[in-house]
């Protein structure tokens, strides 16, 4: 018994997996989902946020802390607060380049969102790295994502012609006709 109540200390202490913030998160991520799809993102992003604690909280993984992450990083960029959202967005790729391949469509979603955000922040220079990684995935998407993707290379590509880019646009413009 007395063994048992160590080993439960011990784990307590070092932060051990705990199922009930698994549980817990899942529901925040759920309500997280709902309020952004009506639309009321401040609610979206207090239920992400809450997600993401439960999930470090309760040493859920990397996988669900990435995807936390990923969630309340979408919210933050949708609600127009760009900062917060390029630091989670960026944490949430460095997250998830530990637990999938470069070429994950997970990963493209980050790199797609990171792009999207340098982009609505006029910041395409800075923007490249992000859009370089997601080439090679882009054909992993369909429906509404590879719209989505093909939008961002369209974007780039006219704004790096802009910009002298001469080399980056060619290649993007050939793979949106890969597309």
């Amino acid at each position: 018994m007395a063994r048992r109540l160590a080993l439960a200390f011990a784990c307590l202490l070092a932060g051990c997996y705990n199922p009930v913030n698994e549980v817990t998160a899942g529901r925040y991520e759920h309500m997280c989902s709902e309020a952004e799809r009506d639309g009321r993102l401040a609610a979206a992003e207090e239920a992400c946020r809450r997600a993401l604690i439960n999930v470090r909280v309760g040493h859920v993984g990397p996988a669900a802390e990435s995807q936390a992450l990923y969630n309340l990083g979408r919210v933050k960029r949708k609600a127009r607060k760009l900062d917060e959202a390029e630091v989670l967005l960026a944490e949430s790729l460095k997250v998830q380049d530990t637990v999938s391949p470069p070429d994950a469509v997970k990963t493209g979603r980050r790199l797609a969102e990171l792009a999207a955000l340098y982009g609505q922040t006029g910041r395409y220079k800075e923007g490249w790295p992000y859009i370089e990684r997601l080439m090679p995935v882009g054909n992993s998407y369909s429906g509404q994502e590879r719209a989505v993707v093909k939008r961002i290379f369209q974007l780039y590509a006219q704004e790096y012609r802009k910009l002298g880019m001469q080399h980056e646009a060619t290649q993007l413009e050939e793979k949106l006709k890969a597309l």
